[in-house]
């Protein structure tokens, strides 16, 4: 039985791609693929950054509370880390600019190398983007693969480039998938996309094979092709 980890250790990052060490964290390094640490009940601050009057960045927190799962590296604390084999942090990278750090003065972070894990949407955007293969040059296709705006897809072999509407309509039917609802109405869907077609057929015409991304029910219900 294979379980569906949220994070890896990069020893097996590194044994799928079939790639050294020193090769994953030049990736890092070069700010390409974002490594994690596990962390339990660490008092974080979470904001964005704001310029002043002056083109100043300022601080604006949004959120303080006792925090427990995964935090983003920034790149140059991973240069350090594998240079010195240890570092103390307490600064952490938000998505876009913005930021997490530790509250209450509390004492840094230790992490040694082997804390360093990767989330599997990062390794699975990076291996969208990058086309990696697993160990033995055998492609491991997940049943499904998308990036974080949608508008690149791999599901079941098949690789779709979507446009701005086709992208909002995988997305909604995916966040479905998710919530356990996974079969929705075709016409309430696209409604919510913005098409101007209320038919799935018309709006995935430029998609020779969208039937293996997105199922019929036959009654005008929909869903992604998706275990």
């Amino acid at each position: 039985m294979e379980i569906e980890k949220d994070y890896f250790p990069l020893a097996e990052i590194v044994k799928r791609w079939s790639i050294p060490e020193e090769d994953l964290v030049y990736l890092a390094e070069n700010n390409q693929l974002q490594l994690s640490i596990r962390v339990f009940d660490m008092p974080l601050e979470f904001g964005d950054y704001e310029e002043d009057i002056n083109g100043a960045r300022i601080r604006v927190p949004y959120e303080q509370r006792h925090f427990s799962g995964l935090l983003d590296l920034h790149a140059g604390d991973v240069f350090h880390l594998y240079r010195t084999g240890e570092a103390l942090l307490n600064e952490f990278r938000q998505e876009r600019t913005g930021y997490s750090s530790l509250m209450y003065d509390h004492a840094p972070i230790y992490v040694v190398i082997g804390d360093l894990l990767l989330r599997r949407d990062e390794r699975d955007r990076f291996e969208l983007k990058s086309g990696f293969r697993a160990e033995g040059g055998k492609q491991e296709e997940p049943t499904f693969l998308t990036s974080r705006d949608y508008k690149e897809v791999r599901c079941r072999g098949h690789r779709f480039l979507l446009g701005a509407i086709q992208s909002t309509v995988v997305r909604a039917l995916h966040q479905a998938a998710l919530a356990g609802q996974p079969w929705q109405s075709g016409k309430r869907i696209l409604t919510t996309a913005n098409s101007k077609s209320m038919r799935m057929a018309d709006v995935f015409k430029s998609k020779e094979a969208w039937r293996e991304l997105i199922k019929s029910d036959g009654r005008g219900n929909y869903r992604l092709n998706i275990d």
